[in-house]
């Protein structure tokens, strides 16, 4: 049988077109936005040809999964169509398994399996993979493995880039892959030349493009200090009204991050993530972050961040009261940055 791996790099350039006409789907890895953007693709598919399609999120690592899977899989009375999110399949027993493999064979719904890849249920990548789900690979990058996805998210947006102007890339954003597919999507929005030149790269990310606030939210929460620091100032050279956007995403993914912490240790990904409002397949990734925080530093970032939001909207707080005069812009901006500084260098003590 050929090992996971060796299949793996002879599906590495799966395209879009063949994922979305896949009626069944094998999202493998622990990269968890290659993941997310597999289930979109297939769910976009679906769509597109019905919209008003069904998506059934059944999470294997729960207890009741078994029967959460059959019902999911089977065809209701009016015979709907669905699309099934199977998170956590390295976690499926034989009897798991087995409705999976059944329904892939029926073709009653659509299915995606998201699994970490790993040793942990390679048995069950191995009999997918056999039974002709198309495997798409989510592994996490290394440093070759960023260079090929920047250059798939080229080919994607039809733009070309020197090598300097990727190395430029990787410089500016990182090597996380939700900000560079973020990054180079603006680029090719806002910028005409091709190919794009490490001077356009530079003059860009020296404060033209937007930031989402997400993508500081998930720096904060992941504790990656120096780009906190670099994607709050670029966001703030090219809005200087940006602050109180990026505070209450801040604030979002905390409370986010707080209620995947405070779960039950047994409840299962669908549930926390109802609870905490995040998809399923993202609950993962924040228990992960989660267990990088104590408690007491998360809180008081809570509080914190609440000041600082408080702060970037020209309101001083002291204890409990708020100061008059309130602040300027600029202190206002002092105090998120200090903020977010403080909580992410901190955040494990």
């Amino acid at each position: 049988m050929t090992p996971p791996a060796k299949r793996a790099q002879k599906t590495a350039s799966v395209a879009e077109a063949e994922i979305a006409a896949s009626p069944a789907v094998l999202a493998l890895g622990g990269e968890s936005f290659l993941a997310e953007r597999v289930v979109g693709v297939v769910i976009a598919a679906a769509r597109a040809s019905d919209p008003t399609i069904e998506v059934r999120q059944i999470d294997l690592s729960r207890d009741e999964a078994l029967g959460d899977l059959v019902e999911a899989c089977s065809p209701n009375l009016f015979g709907d169509a669905a699309v099934v999110v199977v998170a956590a399949a390295e976690a499926a027993d034989e009897a798991m398994l087995q409705v999976l493999l059944a329904a892939a064979q029926d073709g009653d719904v659509r299915l995606v399996a998201i699994h970490q890849g790993g040793l942990r249920g390679r048995k069950v990548a191995d009999a997918l993979t056999s039974a002709e789900f198309t495997v798409v690979p989510c592994d996490k990058l290394n440093r070759p493995g960023i260079t090929d996805f920047i250059g798939r998210e080229l080919k994607t947006l039809k733009r070309t880039a020197t090598p300097d102007a990727i190395e430029a890339l990787r410089s500016a954003v990182g090597e996380d892959p939700r900000a560079l597919a973020s990054a180079i999507a603006q680029l090719a929005s806002d910028i005409p030349q091709d190919p794009l030149t490490a001077e356009v790269v530079g003059a860009y990310h020296g404060g033209i493009a937007d930031v989402p606030g997400y993508l500081v939210s998930d720096a904060v929460v992941a504790g990656r200090a120096t780009e906190v620091l670099r994607l709050t100032r670029w966001a703030l050279h090219n809005d200087g009204n940006a602050s109180p956007a990026l505070s209450a995403a801040v604030a979002a993914g905390l409370r986010g991050l707080a209620k995947v912490a405070s779960a039950p240790r047994g409840a299962s990904e669908a549930e926390v993530a109802k609870e905490a409002g995040v998809p399923p397949f993202k609950v993962r990734t924040l228990r992960e972050a989660a267990a990088r925080w104590h408690p007491s530093a998360l809180a008081a970032a809570i509080v914190n961040i609440a000041v600082a939001d408080a702060a970037v909207k020209g309101r001083a707080i002291d204890g409990r009261a708020l100061v008059e005069p309130g602040l300027d812009r600029d202190q206002g901006t002092y105090v998120l940055e200090s903020t977010l500084i403080e909580m992410v260098t901190h955040r494990s003590r």
